[in-house]
């Protein structure tokens, strides 16, 4: 597979290097994220205002260039290693010159340095990072089904077929990072990825991997790729949600929440569950 140079226009069945994020956010097609969107409804979807660029959003762009773009980080950003304060003029300074996305104060600076650190510390992590690849690359790809065009951006693709994502957390371990696959449907991002690949390239893809990355020192890592049944759930989950949008694309019609009368609704059943052990316990 080779990808496209970006040129201002795209096209599905095409991979593409160099096209800018703000770019690649504004093309057309069915991303996950509005996917989400649509799974709470379409009419959250079609209606949401456009987000707004946080601290922690910046800092996020931050962490992900100094691991999938050491060099590009070093000649970018500026570091003010002897300011804490975002108040202050030499911070102020620098943002004008800079940009306040490319300007990190003392602790920011630590904590990227740090996540860089403990990921190329990591043997299995560092060779996918240093291994013959693309990164950043946007994917735009016809849903074979519905003909709705979907679009995905990989943070790094290897030559040989393995997707990276790069995904800083609070708590890497595995039962952690498994509730955040699920609230956040990191499963249902690897499937539509997965297939997306496979609609532009003609073949499957080798594997999905997400890099978990502690934010908070010691900055803990893991790699982790999902299993088959997570895998086929997250299919079925973005098949309903693309289905949904084909469906109110063709009517017009983008509803939020059912128009119903009132509704019965109790406790999350784990934590009745949770209940229900401490009684047979006998501990209420």
């Amino acid at each position: 597979m080779e990808p496209l140079e970006y040129n201002g226009t795209q096209k599905p069945g095409h991979y593409y290097t160099g096209m800018p994020n703000a770019e690649y956010h504004r093309a057309n097609g069915v991303s996950k994220s509005g996917l989400d969107l649509i799974d709470r409804s379409p009419g959250h979807f079609r209606y949401s205002a456009p987000s707004k660029a946080t601290r922690a959003m910046e800092i996020g762009t931050a962490i992900h260039t100094a691991i999938l773009e050491p060099e590009r980080f070093a000649r970018e950003y500026m570091l003010l290693k002897e300011v804490t304060d975002r108040r202050s003029s030499e911070y102020k300074q620098a943002v004008k010159v800079y940009g306040s996305e490319y300007v990190l104060t003392a602790s920011e600076a630590d904590k990227v340095a740090g996540m860089q650190e403990s990921v190329y510390a990591n043997p299995h992590a560092r060779k996918l990072l240093e291994s013959e690849g693309w990164l950043e690359l946007s994917g735009f790809a016809e849903d074979p089904e519905t003909g709705i065009l979907c679009r995905h951006r990989a943070d790094r693709l290897t030559a040989d077929g393995v997707m990276l994502d790069v995904k800083k957390t609070q708590d890497a371990r595995s039962w952690p990072f498994s509730k955040s696959i699920d609230n956040y449907r990191y499963h249902v991002q690897a499937a539509f990825y997965a297939d997306q690949y496979e609609w532009i390239i003609g073949d499957r893809l080798d594997a999905f991997m997400f890099l978990a990355i502690e934010e908070e020192m010691p900055h803990g890592v893991k790699l982790y790729r999902l299993d088959e049944e997570t895998l086929r759930q997250g299919r079925l989950e973005y098949r309903e949600n693309l289905n949904t949008y084909a469906q109110c694309k063709e009517r017009g019609e983008w509803p939020t929440y059912e128009l119903d009368g009132p509704e019965l609704i109790g406790l999350p059943s784990w934590r009745m569950a949770q209940i229900e052990s401490e009684e047979a316990e006998g501990i209420y």
